[in-house]
């Protein structure tokens, strides 16, 4: 799948036509066509699901906290300064608001304890098909030997040289065998950036293995995704004890490599942020906004929620306190509301060492959701 960005819905890539037109894995029809939309500031279906649907309701949608409405490019037909690269879906955490699409963890999950049973809910990431059950039967080795991973190592080869930066995401990065050697072996130019992605959902041992390995490439930014500390982060990033991903983090700082941190926040995340400002802010930290499943979009909260987060980040720079205000800001509807209820329960019925009682007992009544354990 190919995305003119990495908020927006994904493309098949078309293998036939890559390996006849080598090095315009990017400029496919419909790539081409959305950039000319984005150039006159028009809607196209690609943007819906994070950006327009989030502006609709006066939200602030990863365009506007990005400065996507400001016009940098002028070509359509191009090649790209950064890429945004998914190199495997391998992950060991199943992170509230992710997906079978992006974590190997969610999709055993969905194949093997069934579908979410959600009311009026049409998104394929909850449910499993026969490429699910298949993609868990492809060994990490088998899939690399394959003719189409193959042809999307060229392409970024063939793109490496004219990267101001290339950004690794997964699955979880530190999981795949090949990762130091697929870098090592790109033509990137000394000034290219490397940022890699991670979850920390690794053993420990591994990932100081890593880390070693790490300190000989040039330009390497280690982001660190996490937004809650304690019982919230193992409740949202499922799979990770805080201790463990304490631990990581205190490696990293003592490494020297560059570190900062990503924060998504949705209405599952954003109650504990404030802490994890606190906690880690004397290292910069992104956020972006959950829009994607719409029932964890941040405002799908009750008012008492919506007050408390407010008081919460009352000590915070203004920055945050301005983008966390206006994301909780607007009104959610019943569906959104049922959906989030249905899902909380389901997440944490397959989970036995899960508990709701982290949440604001406000949150949990506005949900219908009654004597939590």
């Amino acid at each position: 799948m190919t995305y003119n960005c990495h908020a927006a819905k994904p493309h098949p890539v078309n293998f036939i036509q890559l390996k006849d037109k080598p090095g315009q894995l990017f400029n496919t029809d419909v790539n081409v066509h959305e950039r000319r939309q984005m150039l006159t500031n028009g809607r196209n279906a690609s943007c819906e699901q994070n950006c327009w649907a989030a502006e609709d309701r006066g939200a602030t949608s990863p365009r506007i906290e990005q400065g996507g409405i400001e016009r940098t490019h002028e070509q359509v037909f191009t090649t790209p300064e950064i890429i945004d690269l998914t190199i495997n879906g391998d992950c060991n955490l199943t992170c509230s608001y992710c997906s079978k699409e992006y974590s190997s963890s969610w999709r055993r999950d969905v194949v093997n304890q069934g579908n979410y049973p959600l009311t009026d809910y049409t998104s394929a990431r909850y449910t499993a098909d026969n490429k699910d059950r298949a993609l868990l039967e492809i060994g990490q080795r088998n899939l690399k030997n394959t003719q189409h991973y193959q042809l999307l190592v060229d392409e970024i080869r063939l793109l490496a040289p004219g990267l101001k930066r290339l950004t690794i995401t997964g699955g979880e990065p530190f999981l795949d065998n090949s990762l130091i050697d697929t870098l090592k072996s790109l033509p990137l130019s000394n000034d290219a950036v490397i940022e890699i992605y991670t979850g920390l959902g690794v053993d420990y041992r591994r990932f100081e293995r890593i880390v070693q390995e790490l300190k000989e490439i040039k330009n390497v930014f280690i982001v660190v995704s996490g937004e809650n500390t304690g019982k919230f982060l193992e409740f949202n990033r499922y799979g990770n004890r805080y201790s463990d991903f304490v631990a990581k983090v205190n490696l990293l700082k003592s490494s020297g490599i560059n570190l900062v941190f990503q924060s998504t926040l949705s209405n599952l995340t954003i109650h504990d942020f404030h802490n994890f400002y606190h906690e880690f802010g004397e290292n910069e930290i992104w956020t972006t906004f959950a829009y994607q499943p719409d029932m964890m979009a941040p405002y799908v909260l009750d008012v008492d929620s919506k007050a408390q987060i407010k008081y919460n980040i009352r000590d915070l720079p203004d920055t945050y306190k301005t983008m966390i205000t206006n994301s909780i800001m607007a009104e959610p509807t019943e569906q959104q509301r049922v959906n989030a209820a249905e899902f909380l329960l389901e997440f944490v019925r397959r989970r036995s060492d899960l508990s709701l009682s982290i949440y604001p007992s406000t949150f949990l009544s506005w949900l219908g959701i009654n004597n939590v354990v």
